[in-house]
């Protein structure tokens, strides 16, 4: 196998995902910068490279201060690389049409942690159960290689845990409130683990064998690849969700799009359409960059706790997406029923999609207008 690659499109994206160490990896924004794929594509191509590998960008696009609309300029680019990787590179060469930059960030050392958020209900316990039953089947969590599993939830007897010796209980009392600050109860979860990788998880959700084994190598914050049972069959759950209402003080005026819409389980064709998030029932980030991006101490349960998170970590170089090669699977289903009509049932969906986005252009030109009386 050849120890470098060329990114052009979302099909090679998809492909370098799992690919490591390598010498040299070619990015060529033409058909990726338009398509929102170009953040996407500057973190897996580092992430492929070996500490000292080199990623050229080839790209075309002119120079403007102010590209107008549907452009993105060479400044832009070289802007989007600062923001996105330029922490972990260091700047070559700069030349008409091609970057060239180094990799000067070590690749991100083995090791897991898992954490649990309970809410001390008896009713509770038999997911949580499941939970961990789940959590233990990851080689990765074992205590002999360093791994760790913690449950967080508020004082209480532990009788519940007694068949799981290596799990640990961490008290938490969510501060007196109307609200429940969800934020400041999963900060305190992960403040407390010990490993450079992080899964966190409310009981419902039950990791599949295999699960951290098929999470990339490295990442900022990714989800699991969640399924849900509905009348015996698997459909795709809430892992990533596509919505321009991620973005803080930004009234949403498209549908919101999740993967059980769309064919097959590829992260990157939500990531085209927009700005993401990930289920905060169940998610992975880095030591590292919880360290630099935790969440928000002051929003609440039931208020979007997740969605807020995802945006500003975005607005911070952080790539938020989904590993399609981690199954899990939820034991409860908050979401509405899934129509299935069959073999006809993927046009379908384009169809409703394609008549969504024209509902909402127009939706956004009256909401405009309104604006302006």
């Amino acid at each position: 196998m050849t120890n470098e690659t060329r990114i052009v499109d979302r099909e090679s994206l998809a492909a370098v995902r799992y690919r490591h160490d390598l010498e040299c990896v070619t990015i060529e924004t033409a058909k990726l910068k338009f398509r929102n794929l170009l953040p996407c594509a500057l973190k897996y191509g580092l992430w492929a490279l070996r500490p000292g590998g080199r990623l050229i960008i080839r790209d075309t696009g002119g120079s403007d201060p102010a590209p107008s609309t549907l452009t993105v300029s060479s400044n832009l680019v070289r802007q989007w690389i600062a923001c996105f990787i330029g922490r972990e590179v260091e700047w070559a060469a700069i030349g008409a049409g091609q970057i060239e930059l180094v990799r000067s960030s070590p690749v991100l050392v083995p090791g897991w942690s898992a954490g649990v958020v309970f809410s001390g209900q008896d009713s509770e316990v038999p997911m949580l159960r499941a939970c961990l039953d789940g959590l233990l089947a990851q080689p990765e969590l074992a205590p002999d290689g360093g791994g760790e599993i913690v449950v967080c939830g508020p004082a209480r007897d532990l009788d519940f845990l007694s068949d799981y010796p290596s799990v640990r209980y961490l008290p938490f009392e969510t501060p007196p409130s109307q609200r429940f600050l969800i934020g400041q109860k999963k900060n305190a979860l992960m403040a407390s683990l010990k490993g450079p990788r992080m899964i966190v998880l409310h009981t419902r959700v039950v990791l599949e064998a295999g699960a951290l084994a098929g999470m990339p190598r490295e990442f900022d914050i990714s989800s699991p690849n969640t399924s849900v049972l509905v009348d015996g069959v698997r459909r795709p759950y809430l892992s990533l969700t596509q919505s321009d209402g991620v973005w803080l003080g930004h009234a949403t005026r498209r549908t919101t799009v999740m993967l059980r819409q769309l064919d097959g389980a590829d992260p990157t064709v939500l990531l085209e359409r927009g700005p993401v998030f990930i289920d905060g029932g169940a998610f992975c980030v880095t030591r590292a960059v919880f360290d630099a991006c935790p969440l928000n101490p002051f929003v609440a349960w039931n208020e979007g706790e997740d969605v807020e998170w995802c945006g500003r970590a975005h607005m911070n170089g952080f790539l938020v997406d989904m590993s399609p090669r981690s199954p899990a699977y939820s034991q409860t289903n908050k979401l509405g029923a899934y129509r299935d009509f069959g073999a006809v049932t993927p046009y379908l969906r384009r169809a409703a999609w394609t008549v969504r986005s024209a509902a909402a252009l127009v939706n956004d030109r009256v909401q405009r207008m309104r604006g302006r009386r």
